[in-house]
Order: structure tokens, then sequence, then C-alpha cells
């Protein structure tokens, strides 16, 4: 099994671990309400057909409190409220209102109230037997107009036994499955509820980020499927209204246009006309806080329950409902995990102008089918895809940027290296020319000891003078090897040393005593210490010291003597050392591009563009300073900025 299988398998088992993960994440989730939130917004804009209303909502609002008096109302005008709307022939009538208990200021309830309590037997002869039971008399209403009522589910433990027995309509939707499921019910008042076939629960809650996006329109309770109430609403009047089924929960469309809202006080005093609701879907509330619950949408606007169950009746009517099928979360998951396989090789293979195509038709493919499924009301939860991919695409980007920055630091130190070895055929030329003159005096020393042994007068003065021009010529030659050694030491201890020394030992390494119309002249203000890496200062010194050998020796049909001079200052705890030649300088336009690598102005025998670079490398990276350049009056000046410590 190669190593190369191995890691393909376990970065694909990685990736499979984190869509995993990406699928019930909170934050997936989160990001794909955004995504549902600027659909809305953009489509909106450009589908005028969403325009249209087919629900209005008849508002409990606190002018109709302020007139009539706080909730509860007397189910008398609770009823009366009912009659005038389906006077105005709307086509249905919801009520979102719960009549959870009995009317208590009913007169068949007072009565009973007194007859209990002080043993007083109230007399309603003078009482019409309509009036004598609010409860009575609301169902009435409700019966007549074929009004809807609501229903609310909710987490106890106790329901009413009248409310558990309740179950819609034949249990038409007894084939429906459903995730949302409810241990306990609120109903309404028993004379009220069982009088009514029509009903549906008005449950709505936010997303994860507190917004409110959709509404279920099923859940089940006992075992028993229910509508929601603005299903429940539109079925009162047309049974056989198409809606996907399949679908758990519906779309809130918040940026749509809302349905007028007429107060209710307005509808009993006669001041709405007919044509404002005859043929509408009514839905008969209140936006009163404390008296219906209320919701922030996804444009972050407060919104009543009332108003988005008018919403869901309109977008029904439309067919204009949205809805968010669960199967594209799982696809989007799976498309994403194929995508970021194919990335993730993609990236192994450095093909990433490929990945950049790659991405660009994944973009056009997700907007185009975006766009395709809503309008064809659907969203397809298009976060599930890109979560995730975007994820894997940042990790693969952080890992092959800090992988490729480290194979350019292995490759800069094989650059560095390289340079030095480089160097080393003409160093090795160098020492062999510095070792022929001290050679040839250590074999003259040696036949002039031979012969005045021969002749007898070498006595112990004449040899000590033999013997220290020896020493003093071996120790020429012990230099020469300390200073090549050095050059080519491994060794990156950090250590003390004066800068003149390095620039002595940088001079004698340089090709400059082949070259005797070209000197070298040394300045420095005071002496300099400095801790650091000698090697690396001695390499830097080197380059700049050959180049500019090799621009005075072009330029010297223009100039009498080749000069170089080396500038040293300390300022602060930095250190500036200047190379000036009297070589003519840089054109002006290879100033900027004068530190890329493989660019060079010299010729192919003597230049391979990377003498410069590896300089700005190693003090930059090595030395942690800066090389600047510009051109003085003779020539090319370069200089050195490193810190006196390392």
């Amino acid at each position: 099994m190669s190593l190369n299988f191995i890691k393909y398998t376990f970065a694909i088992v990685l990736l499979i671990f984190m869509h995993l993960f990406f699928y019930s994440s909170e934050y997936t989730k989160r990001v794909d309400y955004k995504f549902y939130d600027i659909s809305s917004m953009f489509f909106n804009q450009k589908d005028e057909k969403k325009s249209a209303s087919y629900s209005v909502f008849v508002d409990i609002d606190e002018k109709s409190l302020q007139q009539l008096g706080q909730w509860p109302w007397s189910r008398v005008l609770d009823a009366k409220l009912i009659d005038s709307v389906y006077e105005l022939n709307p086509s249905a009538i919801g009520i979102n209102i719960l009549f959870a208990e009995r009317d208590r200021v009913s007169p068949i309830a007072i009565k009973d109230f007194y007859k209990k309590f002080f043993n007083l037997e109230l007399q309603l002869d003078d009482f019409p037997n309509e009036l004598k039971d609010n409860d009575k008399f609301l169902t009435d209403s409700i019966i007549k107009s074929g009004s809807t009522l609501s229903i609310s589910f909710y987490n106890s433990s106790y329901t009413s036994s009248h409310c558990k027995e309740l179950s819609y309509q034949d249990n038409i939707f007894s084939k429906i499955k459903t995730e949302f499921t409810a241990p306990a019910l609120l109903c309404n008042y028993k004379t009220i509820q069982s009088s009514v076939d029509n009903f549906g629960f008005i449950n709505a809650w936010e997303d994860s980020d507190g917004r409110l996006r959709r509404v279920p329109l099923f859940m089940e309770y006992e075992e028993h499927i229910f509508p929601s109430f603005a299903l429940a609403t539109l079925l009162s009047f047309d049974r056989d209204i198409n809606i996907d089924t399949t679908n758990n929960s519906v779309l809130i469309d918040s940026f749509n246009k809302t349905p007028k809202v007429f107060s209710a006080i307005d509808i009993l005093n006669g001041e709405v006309s007919k044509e404002e609701i005859q043929g509408k879907i009514v839905i008969i509330g209140s936006s009163v806080v404390g008296l219906n619950p209320t919701y922030t949408t996804s444009d972050g606007k407060s919104i009543s329950n009332s108003m988005i169950h008018a919403l869901v009746a309109d977008s029904i009517l439309s067919n204009t409902i949205l809805s968010q099928p669960e199967k594209y979360k799982r696809i989007n998951i799976l498309l994403s995990l194929l995508f970021s396989i194919i990335i993730m090789i993609l990236f192994m293979k450095r093909l990433y102008i490929q990945i950049y195509i790659l991405f660009l038709i994944a973009g056009v493919i997700s907007i185009l089918s975006l766009i395709y499924s809503y309008l064809n009301g659907v969203y397809i939860s298009i976060g599930y895809f890109w979560t995730p991919t975007l994820y894997v695409f940042t990790l693969l980007v952080i890992y092959y940027t800090v992988k490729i920055n480290r194979e350019k630091q292995e490759q800069e130190k094989i650059l560095i290296i390289q340079s030095k070895l480089a160097s080393m055929g003409e160093m090795i030329a160098l020492i062999a020319h510095q070792w022929r003159q001290p050679l040839s005096s250590i074999n003259g020393v040696v036949i002039n000891i031979d012969v005045d042994n021969r002749k007898k007068i070498l006595n112990d003065e004449l040899l000590d003078k033999h013997l220290n021009q020896i020493e003093n010529t071996t120790a020429y030659l012990s230099k020469t090897i300390n200073d090549f050694t050095d050059f080519f030491s491994k060794n990156k201890k950090s250590e003390a040393f004066y800068l003149r020394d390095i620039i002595r030992q940088t001079e004698d390494l340089t090709v400059i005593s082949s070259h005797k119309n070209i000197e070298i002249t040394y300045n420095e203000r005071e002496e300099i210490m400095i801790i650091g890496y000698s090697s690396e200062l001695i390499q830097s010194l080197l380059i700049l010291l050959n180049n500019a050998i090799y621009a005075c020796q072009k330029n010297l049909e223009h100039v009498n003597q080749g000069k170089i001079m080396i500038h040293a200052y300390q300022e602060k705890n930095n250190v500036f050392i200047s190379v000036e030649d009297n070589g003519g300088g840089i054109d002006k336009k290879n100033v900027k591009k004068i530190f890329d690598p493989y660019f060079t102005t010299k010729d192919k025998e003597n230049g391979t563009g990377l003498g410069l670079y590896i300089l700005k490398l190693i003090v930059e990276d090595s030395m942690y300073g800066k090389i600047f350049v510009h051109n003085g009056k003779d020539g090319a000046i370069f200089t050195i900025q490193i810190p006196s410590k390392n």
C-alpha cells in the first residue's frame, strides 16, 4: 500500500467527518438563513406578481380596545364582529382567538355564579333565549359564517378531555408524515369547539437566530395530524386547494407585500367598504402585545401571529408558497463533499487555475439553480453546499500556503548553499594563488637552511631567523584556511565579532588580488561590534564585493582605477554597511528588478541572476535586516541594515 494512497484515504475520511459535522452544525443553519434572506429580498424586488394580496387582517388593536374596553370582550361583541365581517361577503373567515374558557359575563354564567356562592336565584325571563348564553350566541355566529377556529399545541402534561378527542374532518391528513409533534393541546371551550369542523393550530416559532422564517403546515398530536390555522381557513371554502402535503413547513416571505389591515372598531362601525373585504380571506386577531404572539422576521420587522397566517394564506392562493425540503440539505452536503474532494486533489497537484475555474462554474451553477428553484417555489438550502465547501477551501489554502512557504524556505536554503558552493571554485583558485608564493618562500627557506648547514655556517641565530620566516608564512596559510572554513561553516550559533575583522576576512576571500587596478578601502566611524552570524554577513558582503569588482572591471575603459569603498556606522540598535563602487551604476529601469530571482545584467558566463536574490534572502530572513540600493555619483551603492544584536 503506497504512502500516497494512505494520505488520500485519510484526507477523504476527514472530509466525510467534517461534512457530517456541518450537516448538523448550527453555524451551517445560520449561514443558510442568510442565503435565504438575501434571496427573498432580491426576488421580491424583481417579481411583480408577488404584490397581489388575497387576504386581509381584521385587527383588535389599541384603537378598538380604547373604545370597547380591555380584553377579553363579551362574546356577544366577538359574535357581532364576526357577523359584521360575514356581511361583507368574504371567501373565508379565520378567528385567531382562543376561547378556552366559559364566558363569565354571560347571563347564564352570572346566574350560576350567584346560585353557587350566594344561593340566589336570578331570573332571566326577560332575556331572549339567544342572549342568555353568550357562548351559544358566539357559536351560532361561527357556524353561520363558516369560520375557522384556532387551537394551540404546547409543552405540558395536561390536555382537557374534550380536546383529547379532537381529530380533523374524517382524518383526511392521516397519511401525512410530519416531524412536528406536541405533547399537549389547548382548544376552545367545549360548547364552541364541538360545533365547528374547521380548526387549525396557530403555532409558529423562530429559527435559532431569533428570526421567524417558517411556519409548520402539519403537526401531530396523539397520532392525529392537524393542519395549520392558515391552511384550515383555506380548506373551509375549498377542500381541493392545491398544496404539496410532502412539505412539513412553508417559508414566510417577509419581504413580500403584507395584507391590508383594518381596525376591528372600523368594521363594527361600518366604516370599511364591502369592496375591501368581498372575496378575501379574513383573519381576525390582534396585534396588541399580550393578546397575540409577535415575532421578528428576517428583515428585522415585528409581526403578529395573525399577520403570519394571513401571509401564509396569501402565499398559497397566489401560488407563491415557498418550501424548503429536507432532501436538498442532504443533496448539497453530498455535493459539497464531492466538490471538496476534487478541490483537494487539484490542490495536491498544484492546479490552481483549474481550482479557480471550478469555483467559477460552481458559483454560476449555484446561482442558476437557486433562481430556477426559487421561481418554482423551492428554496434548495444552498448554504449547506457553500458553508462546508468554503471552510474546506480555507483550510486547504492555509495548509498549502504554509507548505509552500516551507518549501520556499527550503529552496532558499538550498540556493544559499549552492551560492556558497558556486563560490568554492573561485575560492579554491584564489587559495591556490595565495599559497603559491608562501609555499615557494617556505621551500626557499628550507633550501637556505640546507645550504647554510652544508657551509657549516648554520648557527642558532641564523636557524631561528629561518624558522621565524617559516612560522610567519605558515601562520598566513592558516589564516586563509580559517577564512575559508568560516565562510562554509554550518554553525548558526550567534556570536560576538568585530565588523572590521569580517570585512578583512571577506576581502581575503574575494578575487581582488587578481585585479591590481582595483582597490578596496574601508572606513568606519568607530569600532563596531555585532552579535550575530558572522558567516551570513561574510557571504552577504562577498556577493556585494564580487559584484562591485565585476562592475569596476567592466568600467575600467572609462576610469583609470577601479575603486570600491566600504562605509560602516552604527545608529541606535542598527548597523549600516554600504558598498559603493565606480562601476557606472545600474540602469534606472533595472533598479526595482535587481533583487528578483534570475534577473541579471551580466553575461551567461558570469552570472545566474541569483546572487543579489540570495543576498536579499540572507539579509531579511537570516539577519532580520533590510537591503537598499541606489545609484551614486560614479556607481551603485548597496546598503545593508542589520540589528547589532540578532
